[in-house]
């Protein structure tokens, strides 16, 4: 498994990749009060060093829809010190394991607003601990940029105040972006720079991290490779367009998932539909087995073309 993923890591490396992203999930790295447990950050300060490749590190006190503050804290509130203390030492501890590593980025929390649509009456409170984690980030690690990740829907919705004022003491608004609908149909690649420009908007002069990016192939999507492909074609577009506020895109994945953690991770975020399946599982820019797709090559293409 190893093998594999540094292979395909050293393809991305050759594609034009810069960065990779590490999730680090709190309650499966702190498994009792002050004891870690994860492999993941030292593979990781041992492989992407070598590969001259950097970290954005998403550490998540929440991902998604799911809570993923450790049992022994469930009690405390997010504003409370006991869960902010916790929670930096966490930092602190991970960090340590990535002595030699380029951290780009920390994200704390993964697409939030997934969590705040069920509990908004705890976006004040996440706000709170947000605050005083930038803050210990900032004091130790002052050049590296501290934000929560947020999806394009839930960052422009209807809980999009609430982000601005979460947002005020982050250094980036970092997004994820995926066109879908809300039965998990692609939205045209044409939408991609009215979207772009609505970013720009609600980011109020903050630099924009698109730290997932993708766009599925599967037809329960409404979609196709070649349509996939030109997303990539699209993006790369609005980019060149609005480089200046997007310092980083990074496209969501290198290749598809296999069946068995579609069927994961689609119990992990209980949604039934077929065709949230089918979204997990074509995101990827070649197949499961590392065939390339077209949008593949249009990613080295591309890369390629600004190169020069």
């Amino acid at each position: 498994m190893l093998s594999h993923e540094v292979q395909s890591n050293r393809e991305a490396k050759h594609a034009g990749i810069q960065f990779i992203e590490l999730p680090q999930q709190w309650d499966e790295i702190e498994t009792a009060p002050g004891t870690y447990a994860s492999e993941f950050a030292t593979i990781a300060n041992q492989v992407y060093p070598a590969l001259d490749t950097a970290i954005v590190l998403s550490l998540n006190p929440i991902d998604t829809n799911a809570l993923r503050v450790p049992k022994h804290l469930r009690e405390s509130t997010w504003e409370s010190d006991e869960r902010i203390k916790a929670f930096c030492d966490w930092v602190d501890w991970t960090l340590a394991q990535l002595p030699d590593a380029s951290i780009q980025a920390i994200a704390v929390g993964n697409e939030v607003d997934g969590w705040f649509a069920q509990h908004p009456d705890e976006l004040a409170g996440y706000k709170a601990f947000f605050d005083a984690v930038a803050r210990h980030i900032h004091t130790k690690h002052p050049n590296i940029p501290v934000g929560v990740k947020v999806t394009f829907g839930g960052r422009t919705g209807k809980l999009a105040s609430e982000f601005d004022k979460l947002e005020s003491s982050a250094d980036a608004c970092m997004l994820t972006y995926y066109p879908l609908d809300e039965t998990f149909q692609v939205r045209p690649p044409s939408s991609i720079e009215a979207d772009f420009v609505k970013m720009i908007e609600v980011a109020s002069g903050k630099p924009i991290h698109l730290l997932e990016a993708g766009y599925p192939s599967g037809a329960a999507c409404g979609s196709s490779l070649d349509q996939q492909a030109e997303f990539i074609d699209v993006i790369f577009v609005a980019w060149d367009k609005h480089v200046e506020a997007f310092p980083v895109i990074n496209f969501v994945w290198i290749c598809d998932m296999s069946k068995a953690k579609v069927s994961a991770m689609t119990r992990y975020y209980g949604v039934e539909l077929p065709a949230f399946a089918e979204y997990l599982g074509t995101l990827g820019l070649q197949t499961h087995d590392g065939k390339p797709k077209p949008a593949w090559n249009r990613v080295r293409e591309n890369v390629a073309k600004r190169a020069r």
